[in-house]
């Protein structure tokens, strides 16, 4: 059984439509990256796969169940969520807030068991935050908070998680350790989706790329699949070249296509 299946998802907002008739699975032991120009509906869909949208039209399903009819609870303990907006307000120690992705479990901050202790150390060390633990989370760097919420949500262990553009504010090195991060987490046995920009991020490490154009979803596939010349000119409207390589294509920007 599939971790998610999207099934014809249909959403407009005053009158404009955002995502049209969307469908697509994700398996567990998967990383699927979501790609897309700006404006292209990515994280509507993320936000509709989750049942935080109710769709105009068409369904999802969360190990079989209808998304819908979950509670938030139930939800939260099938997928975790890193959404592309992550303010945080309080000055909490680091390990209370990855403490706050054992929420669902009934952990509160100061009161983890075992379980949830050790779960909220393995984020941690994942995201080499040791050393941080009792550093309120308003003094640190924009990328150094990006880690923090990203270990709440690996924290979570769910068997589902979903992050909308979690490298964002990092810079290259830690880029390509959250993609690790994410592969890592994949290949034992989670099914991960993750928009990104960074095309050769993508080209580097995801299993699967799903790409999105005017809300709609225009391929689906590997990297050798789907990762051509012709693609990118007509999603992106970039020129490049693609060319095979050890770990799967090359990617080179040219500049914008003519």
């Amino acid at each position: 059984m599939s971790v998610l299946e999207t099934r014809g998802l249909t959403y407009s907002a005053e009158g404009r439509p955002l995502v049209e008739d969307a469908s697509f699975r994700l398996e567990p032991g998967e990383l699927t990256m979501l790609i897309g120009p700006n404006g292209s509906g990515k994280s509507t869909l993320l936000r509709l796969a989750l049942g935080l949208l109710a769709p105009d039209a068409g369904e999802v399903l969360i190990d079989g169940a209808g998304v819908r009819g979950l509670s938030p609870m139930a939800r939260a303990r099938k997928a975790a969520y890193l959404p592309q907006t992550r303010p945080l307000a309080w000055p909490m120690p680091v390990r209370d807030v990855i403490a706050l992705g054992r929420f669902a479990y009934g952990a509160a901050p100061g009161q983890l068991s075992a379980e949830d202790a050790a779960a909220v150390a393995r984020a941690i060390a994942a995201c080499r935050l040791a050393g941080f633990e009792s550093r309120a989370a308003d003094t640190l760097s924009g990328g150094e908070l990006a880690r923090v919420h990203l270990a709440r949500a690996l924290a979570a262990e769910t068997p589902l998680l979903v992050a909308d553009e979690p490298v964002a504010a990092l810079d290259p090195r830690y880029q390509h350790e959250v993609a690790q991060l994410f592969a890592a987490a994949a290949h034992e046995g989670r099914a991960v989706l993750t928009v990104v920009h960074d095309l050769t991020l993508a080209a580097r490490y995801a299993d699967r790329l799903i790409w999105m154009k005017d809300g709609r979803i225009v391929a689906d596939g590997s990297v050798a699949e789907t990762m051509a010349a012709e693609r990118l000119a007509e999603v992106f409207g970039i020129d490049a070249e693609v060319m095979p390589s050890g770990s799967g294509v090359s990617l080179t920007v040219a500049g914008p296509a003519r």
